[in-house]
């Protein structure tokens, strides 16, 4: 736990400042995240200058989990930037990371460019619907009911629904990851779909004006399906729009009557990087093809893997090689 106030104050006056707006979810939101995360920063004569935050997580991959360094707030005043801190800030995280065996560190951009210099690479997109309230999939009557929760009467329940779905490559969430996205950063609302005493499925919801907004949609039968579409469908009469930032695999337009009248964009979004490929590949395995990688940040990966005659690579391309060879996707776009 983060147990320095006056440095917490701090990031969050420059995270104010960088980002021209309050962070999302308000101060405590930001204050909770450093309760589990790690800041890196640069002070130039006790002047705060630029800071980086680590954020641990774990995430699935092939039955087992990975750990991962999700990397966020990275910014800069103005009056300092391009003074080289950044660099030396995230090579610094990258190589402690390194050393705490995390094999994957996964980021947000502001510029694909700029994060490529420290090997990062494209490896995720999500998913845009727009769709007219009234053109949602009105669903099927099922034998099972919903029931509207708190989170903290359902975070048990969903975490169980959320465990055995597709995940590969999302994070695995512990209670604290639950309480951080939808107790501190947003305040959303929350359904779970029970049917002969099993729970299968769940719906996490906000109103945002004429719009109703799925933040996560999880069902583990088409029975849940069912009912949950019915349960967003008789939202639709008092909402002009049903909007979901979706993973990149979801199939929505296959049920709905008229597809051409929905919006619906793929989004280029996050960046991964390999960070311990050692780590990486003993959960993974070995490539079903040869490599030689250059890392020009973490030497110690500079490794030929795979059979056969090796293609050089960076450890950013070998990255998003790997991730869109294992079909990952991502939940989490809170």
């Amino acid at each position: 736990m983060n147990t320095h106030p006056k440095l917490n104050e701090e990031l969050l006056e420059l995270a104010k400042y960088a980002f021209h707006k309050p962070v999302t979810g308000g101060d405590e939101a930001f204050y909770a995240l450093l309760d589990f995360a790690k800041p890196y920063y640069d002070k130039n004569q006790q002047q705060l200058t630029s800071m980086v935050i680590d954020i641990p997580f774990d995430i699935h991959w092939k039955e087992k989990r990975l750990k991962m360094a999700g990397i966020g707030y990275v910014a800069s005043y103005p009056e300092f930037r391009g003074n080289g801190a950044i660099r030396q800030l995230m090579t610094k995280l990258l190589h402690d990371e390194y050393e705490k065996g995390t094999a994957l560190s996964y980021l947000a951009p502001f510029s694909y460019e700029f994060y490529a210099k420290f090997g990062y690479a494209y490896s995720f997109n999500r998913k845009k619907y727009e769709i007219p309230a009234l053109q949602f999939p009105k669903g099927k009557k099922t034998s099972g009911n919903i029931r509207r929760v708190s989170l903290k009467d359902g975070q048990a329940q969903m975490q169980k629904i959320h465990e055995q779905a597709y995940n590969q490559g999302s994070i695995a969430r512990n209670e604290q990851i639950w309480d951080y996205y939808f107790s501190f950063k947003s305040k959303p609302n929350f359904a779970i779909y029970e049917e002969n005493d099993e729970k299968m499925g769940y719906l996490i919801y906000e109103f945002d004006g004429a719009d109703f907004v799925i933040r996560e949609l999880i069902y583990l039968t088409d029975s849940a399906k069912d009912a949950l579409y019915r349960f967003i469908y008789s939202h639709a009469s008092s909402f002009d729009k049903i909007i979901w930032i979706a993973p990149s695999h979801e199939k929505l337009e296959e049920d709905l009557a008229e597809p051409s009248q929905a919006n619906i964009q793929i989004q280029p979004y996050m960046m991964a990087r390999i960070v311990n490929l050692s780590a990486f590949l003993e959960v993974n395995g070995q490539p079903n093809f040869a490599a030689r990688i250059c890392d020009d940040l973490i030497p110690e990966n500079n490794q030929t893997i795979g059979q056969g005659e090796p293609v050089e690579m960076t450890i950013g391309e070998f990255t998003s090689r790997v991730l869109k060879e294992q079909s990952v996707i991502l939940r989490e776009y809170f």
